[in-house]
Protein backbone atom coordinates (compact mmCIF):
# COMPACT_ATOMS: atom_id res chain seq x y z
CA UNK A 1 0.00 0.00 0.00
CA UNK A 2 3.00 2.32 0.30
CA UNK A 3 3.06 3.19 -3.42
CA UNK A 4 -0.70 3.73 -3.35
CA UNK A 5 -0.26 6.02 -0.34
CA UNK A 6 2.40 8.00 -2.23
CA UNK A 7 0.19 8.25 -5.32
CA UNK A 8 -2.81 9.31 -3.22
CA UNK A 9 -0.74 12.02 -1.53
CA UNK A 10 0.57 13.26 -4.89
CA UNK A 11 -2.98 13.37 -6.26
CA UNK A 12 -4.32 15.35 -3.31
CA UNK A 13 -1.32 17.70 -3.50
CA UNK A 14 -2.07 18.38 -7.18
CA UNK A 15 -5.72 19.03 -6.31
CA UNK A 16 -4.51 21.50 -3.67
CA UNK A 17 -2.26 23.28 -6.20
CA UNK A 18 -5.22 23.63 -8.56
CA UNK A 19 -7.52 24.89 -5.81
CA UNK A 20 -4.93 27.44 -4.66
CA UNK A 21 -4.78 28.77 -8.22
CA UNK A 22 -8.53 29.23 -8.62
CA UNK A 23 -10.40 32.48 -8.07
CA UNK A 24 -14.16 32.78 -7.48
CA UNK A 25 -14.59 34.03 -11.07
CA UNK A 26 -12.86 30.91 -12.42
CA UNK A 27 -15.45 28.66 -10.79
CA UNK A 28 -17.98 29.69 -13.43
CA UNK A 29 -15.74 28.87 -16.41
CA UNK A 30 -17.21 26.11 -18.59
CA UNK A 31 -15.74 23.61 -20.98
CA UNK A 32 -16.54 24.21 -24.67
CA UNK A 33 -19.87 23.22 -26.23
CA UNK A 34 -21.95 23.72 -23.10
CA UNK A 35 -19.90 21.63 -20.73
CA UNK A 36 -19.89 21.88 -16.97
CA UNK A 37 -18.43 24.65 -14.86
CA UNK A 38 -15.24 24.33 -12.84
CA UNK A 39 -17.39 24.34 -9.69
CA UNK A 40 -19.50 21.49 -11.06
CA UNK A 41 -16.41 19.40 -11.83
CA UNK A 42 -15.07 19.97 -8.30
CA UNK A 43 -18.45 19.04 -6.84
CA UNK A 44 -18.56 15.90 -8.95
CA UNK A 45 -15.08 14.85 -7.83
CA UNK A 46 -16.05 15.12 -4.16
CA UNK A 47 -19.53 13.61 -4.51
CA UNK A 48 -18.25 10.65 -6.54
CA UNK A 49 -15.59 9.95 -3.96
CA UNK A 50 -18.10 10.16 -1.12
CA UNK A 51 -20.49 7.84 -2.95
CA UNK A 52 -17.93 5.14 -3.71
CA UNK A 53 -16.41 5.38 -0.25
CA UNK A 54 -19.85 4.81 1.27
CA UNK A 55 -19.71 1.35 -0.33
CA UNK A 56 -16.55 0.46 1.59
CA UNK A 57 -16.84 -1.91 4.51
CA UNK A 58 -16.81 0.12 7.73
CA UNK A 59 -17.18 3.45 5.97
CA UNK A 60 -16.85 6.45 8.25
CA UNK A 61 -17.71 9.21 5.83
CA UNK A 62 -21.09 10.19 7.26
CA UNK A 63 -19.64 13.21 9.05
CA UNK A 64 -18.31 14.82 5.90
CA UNK A 65 -19.42 18.25 4.66
CA UNK A 66 -22.65 18.54 2.71
CA UNK A 67 -22.65 18.81 -1.05
CA UNK A 68 -20.60 21.53 -2.67
CA UNK A 69 -23.36 22.14 -5.23
CA UNK A 70 -23.36 25.81 -6.26
CA UNK A 71 -20.55 26.56 -3.78
CA UNK A 72 -18.49 29.64 -4.59
CA UNK A 73 -16.47 29.95 -1.38
CA UNK A 74 -13.04 28.60 -2.32
CA UNK A 75 -12.01 28.13 1.31
CA UNK A 76 -15.07 25.95 1.88
CA UNK A 77 -14.35 23.96 -1.28
CA UNK A 78 -10.72 23.47 -0.20
CA UNK A 79 -11.75 22.42 3.29
CA UNK A 80 -14.45 20.04 2.06
CA UNK A 81 -12.12 18.41 -0.44
CA UNK A 82 -9.34 17.96 2.14
CA UNK A 83 -11.70 16.51 4.75
CA UNK A 84 -13.30 14.19 2.20
CA UNK A 85 -10.06 12.89 0.72
CA UNK A 86 -8.47 12.44 4.17
CA UNK A 87 -11.53 10.60 5.53
CA UNK A 88 -11.85 8.35 2.51
CA UNK A 89 -8.19 7.38 2.59
CA UNK A 90 -8.33 6.64 6.33
CA UNK A 91 -11.49 4.59 5.81
CA UNK A 92 -9.85 2.67 2.97
CA UNK A 93 -6.78 1.92 5.07
CA UNK A 94 -8.91 0.64 7.95
CA UNK A 95 -11.36 -1.39 5.86
CA UNK A 96 -10.97 -5.13 6.23
CA UNK A 97 -12.45 -5.74 2.79
CA UNK A 98 -13.86 -3.84 -0.16
CA UNK A 99 -17.47 -4.01 0.97
CA UNK A 100 -19.78 -3.26 -1.96
CA UNK A 101 -17.20 -1.51 -4.14
CA UNK A 102 -17.32 -2.62 -7.77
CA UNK A 103 -13.52 -2.32 -7.90
CA UNK A 104 -11.56 -5.55 -7.48
CA UNK A 105 -9.62 -4.26 -4.47
CA UNK A 106 -9.46 -1.26 -2.19
CA UNK A 107 -6.13 -0.34 -3.79
CA UNK A 108 -7.73 -0.33 -7.24
CA UNK A 109 -10.51 1.90 -5.90
CA UNK A 110 -7.93 4.39 -4.65
CA UNK A 111 -6.05 4.32 -7.96
CA UNK A 112 -9.36 4.68 -9.83
CA UNK A 113 -9.89 7.88 -7.84
CA UNK A 114 -6.47 9.18 -8.89
CA UNK A 115 -7.33 8.51 -12.55
CA UNK A 116 -10.82 10.02 -12.13
CA UNK A 117 -9.38 13.17 -10.57
CA UNK A 118 -6.78 13.48 -13.34
CA UNK A 119 -9.52 13.28 -15.97
CA UNK A 120 -11.55 16.03 -14.31
CA UNK A 121 -8.52 18.22 -13.63
CA UNK A 122 -7.91 18.09 -17.37
CA UNK A 123 -11.48 19.25 -17.98
CA UNK A 124 -11.03 22.04 -15.43
CA UNK A 125 -7.83 23.18 -17.15
CA UNK A 126 -9.62 23.12 -20.51
CA UNK A 127 -12.43 25.24 -19.05
CA UNK A 128 -9.94 27.74 -17.67
CA UNK A 129 -7.92 27.94 -20.89
CA UNK A 130 -10.94 28.25 -23.18
CA UNK A 131 -12.33 31.06 -21.04
CA UNK A 132 -9.09 33.05 -21.15
CA UNK A 133 -7.86 32.31 -17.63
CA UNK A 134 -4.24 31.61 -16.82
CA UNK A 135 -3.40 28.02 -15.99
CA UNK A 136 -1.50 26.97 -12.87
CA UNK A 137 2.24 26.69 -13.26
CA UNK A 138 2.91 23.38 -15.00
CA UNK A 139 5.86 22.61 -12.76
CA UNK A 140 3.78 22.99 -9.61
CA UNK A 141 1.09 20.70 -11.07
CA UNK A 142 3.62 17.94 -11.84
CA UNK A 143 6.05 18.35 -8.94
CA UNK A 144 4.04 16.26 -6.42
CA UNK A 145 4.75 13.19 -8.59
CA UNK A 146 8.49 13.83 -8.25
CA UNK A 147 8.76 14.10 -4.48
Amino acid sequence: MNDINLAWNANTAINAVLLEHLTPAMLGATTPAGGQTVAQYLTHMVECLKYWASELEGSAINDLPDSLEAETDLERIQSAMKKTYDAVFATALNAKDKGNLPHATIGKFLMYTVAHDSHHRGQILLALKSNGYALPDEGSMWSPWNS
